[in-house]
C-alpha cells in the first residue's frame, strides 16, 4: 500500500472512542497471571518485566509527567557523525558517545577519556525556559546559567569550555550537538518511551494498577505535544536539515518515529481497560491541564481518551509520511493503530491491510526483495514474525489462513537458512555486514530473547504456529537454535516445547541444505553434499528488479567462497557512512562495482537491469551455475560461470569463466579476507593506480605475464590459504591494495591485497573472457598443475588423478 493509500485509508478511520483493548484483552492478562503462578520461567519473565519497569514507578507522578519535553530545541541524530571528542581530541564517530539518562542526565560521555559534556547544567538551564504550558522556551532561558560549572570564573579560559545551550557547543567550525543527541538517545528512549513500555508491559502481567496508572500519566503528557513536533523541520541527520529529501518524523526521523508510533500505539492498548476507569488518573491530568493552561481540561476520561486518540493515534494516520520507514513498517503501524482504535469492528479494514503486507513481505522468494541479506533484508522476516504473533494471540486462524493465501510465507525462515553457510556465514550481499566477520546467529529471527516491552513476544511461539500450518519440521529445527522462550500468554506453553522436541528427535537438529538457487533474488549457491558447510556463490544482480530497489550495491556477478571455517572472499560490508554521510568517498566505496569480486567496464559502476541463471548443475561431484546480465554495462554480454569440482570429502577447487563484450576497459577485481598475498609467474613493477575514484593503492603491474600466473593468500591467523590461478589471454595482471573498515561506526581502515587482471583496446566493443581456479587449502594445495589448451582446462592434482573440463561458449563441463 502506498503513502498515499495509506493516508487515504486513514481519513476512513472513524471517531468512534474505543472500548477495550484490542491486543490484551482481559482473558488475555489472566492467561499470562495463571501462567505465572504455574511455570518458573513465566514467574522469571514477569520479575524481569516488573524490574525493568521498576525505576520509572519509583518516580513520582509529577516526575513522569515533567519528563516530557517540547519541540524547541534542535534534536541531531548525531553528536557529529564524523567527529572527536573535544577534550582529548580522539575520533568519536556516529554513535561512540555514551548516553546514560539514569547515571548521567543530561549528559553526554566521551568513552576515551571519560569527559562528559554538555559542562553547564542544562537540567537547569532547561527548566529556567518553561513558558505557561511547562514547555521550554529558549528566550525565556536564563542565559546567564550557560557556564562550565567546572570553571565558574568568567575569567577563566575553560568557562565556556564545552557547553551547549540546546544547539550545540561551538568551537571554531565544529560543532558537538551533545544536548540534540541526549533528547533522542537518552531523554526520550530511555526515560520517555522506554519508561512507557516498562510500565504499560508491567501491568499486562501483574494487573498491578499503579503501573497502569503511571503508564497512562507519560502517555497523555505525550500526546500534548505529539503533534507540535516535526524532524523534517526540528532535526538533523548528519548534521543536515531534511537530509536524504525530507526526513521527516516526530520525535525522532520518520524511520524510528514508526517505531514509537506503534510503541505508544501498543502502550495505549495495554493499559487501556484499566485507565478508562481510573478517576485518580483523571483527576491528576486535569489538575495539569488547568495549571498549564491546557487546551484539552481532561475533566472526564472521555477527555483524556481523545487527547491520545487525536493527539498520537489519528494524528499518525492523518500523516504516514511522518513514519515512513523500511517495508512493512509504516503499513504495519497503520494496521496496528487502525485494530488498537477499533478492534474487532474494523476487522474488515485491517484484514485486506495484513494480507497485503505479507503478499509485499514475501514476494522476491519469501522475502520482500530489499538488499542487505543479513541487514535490511531481515526486517520483514523479523517484523512479521512480532507483528503475525501479536495478531496470532487474538485470532488462532490468522496464521494458517496467511499460508494458506500467500504460500511463499513458508520460505519467509528457510532462505536464511539455506543460506548461512556452515552456520557460520551469510553473504553479506547489500548493505550488510562487516569484511571477514562471522554471522553465528540465525538472522530471520531474533530467537536469542524476547522483546519483552514492545509487547512481549515469543519467535518460538510463532515458529511452532508457522509448523503446526504447514508441517514443515524446519520451523521446529529454527525454534532449537537458541533456548526457548516462551509466551507467557500462551495458553499451552508446555504443549510448544514438547512438540518441538518431537520433531527434532525425528527430523534432526539441522538439515544438511545442498546447493540452491533463489532466481528472484539472484543468489545461487553451490556446495558439495560431502561437505556442505563450505560453499561457493555469486549474486547475479545489482539494481534490484522488484518493488524495493534499495541498500543494494553495484555488485552484478560478484562471488564469494566459504571453506575450511573460513570465509575466503569476504564482502567489505555496510557502507562506511562514519565519515560524514552515505555520499562521501568511503560510503561510495562499498557500494562501488570496483570493490567487489566481479568486472568493471570502463570503469564505471553497473547500471542494473534484467539477470537471469541460465545453467544449473548439482551433481554429486561436479555442480555449475551460469548467470548473465548484459544490461549491467548495456553491452553485447556480461556472463559468468562458476563450477565446483570436488577433489575428495572435504577439499574442492572453483574454475570461473567470466565472459564480458563492451566497451574498452575491462577489469576483473578479486580479493580475499586479512592475509598475506604471494605473487606467481609474475615480474611486479610499481604502475599507476586504477583510479576511477577507487580506493586502491600501490599498484604494481606486470604488464605481459603469461597465462598461469597467480596469487596465494595466506589467511592471517591460520595456515588456510587461497590460491588463485589466471589463465586470461593477453591480460595484464596487477596486485593493489583496496580499502575497507573494521565495521561501518569504527574509524579503524585496512588496507587488503587485491588482484586486479586487465584488457583494454583502443576501440570497442571490447571482447574478454577471464578464466581463473581458485583452490582453497590447508597448508598444501592439492592442484599439481593447470593448463589450458584453447577451451579446455587439464587439471592435474598431487595424487597424480587428472580432470578435463570444457570451458567452451561460456559453459564449464567435466569431460570422461
Amino acid at each position: 500500500m502506498t503513502i498515499l493509500a495509506l493516508a487515504l485509508a486513514a481519513q476512513l478511520c472513524a471517531a468512534a472512542p474505543k472500548e477495550s483493548s484490542s491486543f490484551f484483552p482481559k482473558p488475555l492478562i489472566a492467561r499470562a497471571q495463571a501462567n505465572v503462578a504455574k511455570y518458573p520461567w513465566a514467574k522469571q519473565q514477569r520479575d524481569r518485566i516488573v524490574a525493568a519497569a521498576e525505576p520509572y514507578r519509583k518516580m513520582t507522578d509529577d516526575q513522569l509527567w515533567d519528563l516530557v519535553f517540547g519541540p524547541h530545541i534542535t534534536r541531531s541524530h548525531m553528536v557529529w557523525s564524523a567527529g572527536f571528542c573535544p577534550a582529548c581530541r580522539k575520533p568519536m564517530p556516529m554513535y561512540d558517545w555514551k548516553i546514560d539518562a539514569f547515571a548521567d542526565p543530561w549528559k553526554a560521555r566521551c568513552p576515551h577519556c571519560n569527559q562528559k559534556f554538555p559542562t553547564n547544567d542544562f537540567e537547569k538551564y532547561h527548566r529556567s525556559g518553561y513558558d505557561e504550558h511547562g514547555i521550554f522556551d529558549p528566550n525565556r532561558a536564563d542565559r546567564k546559567l550557560l557556564f562550565n560549572v567546572a570553571h565558574p570564573n568568567p575569567s577563566d579560559p575553560l568557562h565556556k569550555f564545552g557547553v551547549d545551550d540546546g544547539e550545540g557547543y561551538v568551537e571554531g567550525n565544529n560543532r558537538w550537538r551533545f544536548i540534540g543527541a541526549y533528547l533522542l538517545y537518552g531523554h526520550y528512549t530511555q526515560l520517555i518511551e522506554r519508561g512507557l513500555a516498562s510500565l504499560a508491559a508491567a501491568y499486562t502481567v501483574t494487573g498491578d494498577a499503579v503501573y497502569a496508572r503511571k503508564a497512562g500519566i507519560l502517555l497523555d503528557r505525550i500526546a500534548d505535544v505529539f503533534p507540535t513536533f516535526d524532524y523534517a523541520e526540528q532535526g538533523l541527520v548528519y548534521e543536515r536539515a531534511k537530509y536524504g529529501g525530507g526526513v521527516a518524523g516526530y520525535f525522532w526521523y520518520a524511520i524510528t518515529s514508526a517505531h514509537t508510533a506503534r510503541t505508544l500505539a501498543i502502550a495505549y492498548d495495554q493499559i487501556f481497560d484499566h485507565i478508562r476507569g481510573d478517576r485518580e488518573l483523571t483527576r491528576f491530568l486535569a489538575a495539569k491541564a488547568a495549571r498549564y493552561r491546557l487546551d484539552n481540561r481532561k475533566a472526564t476520561f472521555a477527555d483524556v481518551q481523545r487527547n491520545i486518540e487525536d493527539g498520537i493515534l489519528r494524528d499518525v494516520l492523518a500523516k504516514p509520511l511522518k513514519i515512513r520507514t523500511n517495508y512493512p513498517g509504516t503499513e504495519s503501524t497503520v494496521a496496528i493503530i487502525r485494530t488498537v482504535l477499533d478492534w474487532p469492528d474494523a476487522r474488515n479494514e485491517v484484514m485486506p491491510m495484513l494480507h497485503g503486507i505479507v503478499a509485499s513481505s514475501t514476494a522476491v522468494d519469501g522475502l520482500s526483495g530489499e538488499k542487505g541479506l543479513a541487514g535490511y533484508s531481515v526486517i520483514a522476516p523479523r517484523f512479521l514474525g512480532w507483528f503475525l504473533e501479536l495478531y496470532g494471540r487474538i485470532d488462532p486462524r490468522l496464521i494458517p489462513e496467511m499460508i494458506a493465501a500467500h504460500p511463499a510465507l513458508r520460505n519467509t525462515y528457510r532462505f536464511h537458512a539455506e543460506t548461512w553457510i556452515g552456520r557460520q556465514y551469510y553473504p553479506n550481499i547489500g548493505d550488510s555486514g562487516a569484511f571477514a566477520t562471522r554471522n553465528t546467529t540465525y538472522a530471520a529471527l531474533q530467537l536469542a530473547g524476547q522483546q519483552e516491552i514492545d509487547p512481549p513476544t515469543s519467535p518460538h511461539s510463532y515458529l511452532w504456529r508457522l509448523h503446526k500450518a504447514t508441517n514443515d519440521p524446519l520451523f521446529a529445527q529454527i525454534m532449537n537454535l537458541a533456548p526457548m522462550t516462551h509466551d507467557i500468554f500462551d495458553a499451552d506453553p508446555a504443549g510448544v516445547e514438547e512438540g518441538m522436541r518431537a520433531v527434532i528427535a525425528k527430523a534432526g537438529e539441522w538439515p544438511k541444505f545442498g546447493s540452491v538457487n533463489y532466481k528472484d533474488w539472484k543468489l545461487a549457491i553451490l556446495r558439495s553434499p560431502r561437505n556442505p558447510d563450505a560453499a561457493v556463490w555469486i549474486d547475479y544482480d545489482s539494481v534490484p528488479e522488484c518493488k524495493l530497489k534499495s541498500h543494494y550495491h553495484f555488485d552484478a556477478m560478484n562471488v564469494g567462497l566459504v571453506a575450511k571455517g573460513l570465509d575466503l572472499m569476504p564482502e567489505f560490508g555496510y557502507p562506511a557512512v562514519q565519515f560524514g554521510d552515505w555520499h562521501t568517498p568511503q560510503a561510495l566505496w562499498h557500494k562501488a562495482t570496483a570493490a567487489h569480486n566481479t568486472v568493471v567496464v570502463d570503469g564505471k559502476n553497473q547500471s542494473g537491469g534484467p539477470s537471469e541463471a541460465t545453467l544449473w548443475e548439482d551433481g554429486p561431484d561436479f555442480r555449475a551455475v551460469r548467470a548473465s546480465s548484459a544490461s549491467q554495462y548495456r553491452g553485447e554480454r556480461y556472463e559468468r560461470t562458476l563450477a565446483m569440482i570436488d577433489i575428495d570429502d572435504s577439499d574442492f577447487y572453483v574454475v570461473d569463466v567470466f565472459r564480458v563484450k563492451g566497451g574498452t576497459d575491462h577489469a576483473k577485481f578479486t580479493h580475499s579476507a586479512f592475509a598475506q598475498a604471494t605473487a606467481i609467474g609474475l615480474s611486479l613493477q610499481p604502475g599507476p593506480d586504477y583510479a576511477f575514484d577507487t580506493l586502491t593503492r600501490n599498484l604494481r603491474r606486470d604488464a605481459a605475464p603469461s597465462p598461469g600466473w597467480g596469487v596465494d593468500w595466506k589467511i592471517d591467523g591460520s595456515n588456510v590459504h587461497l590460491r588463485y590461478t589466471d589463465l586470461t589471454e593477453q591480460a595484464e595482471a596487477s596486485l593493489l591494495e583496496t580499502w575497507t573498515v573494521k565495521n561501518a561506526t569504527s574509524v579503524e581502515q585496512f588496507w587488503i591485497p587485491t588482484v586486479m587482471t586487465r584488457r583494454q583496446s583502443k576501440e570497442a566493443p571490447l571482447e574478454s573472457e577471464f578464466v581463473s581456479v581458485m583452490e582453497p587449502y590447508q597448508s598444501t594445495p592439492h592442484i599439481r598443475s593447470i593448463q589450458r589448451n584453447a577451451a579446455t582446462l587439464t587439471i592435474t592434482l598431487t595424487d597424480g588423478r587428472r580432470h578435463s573440463l570444457s570451458i567452451l561458449g561460456g559453459s564449464i563441463w567435466k569431460l570422461p
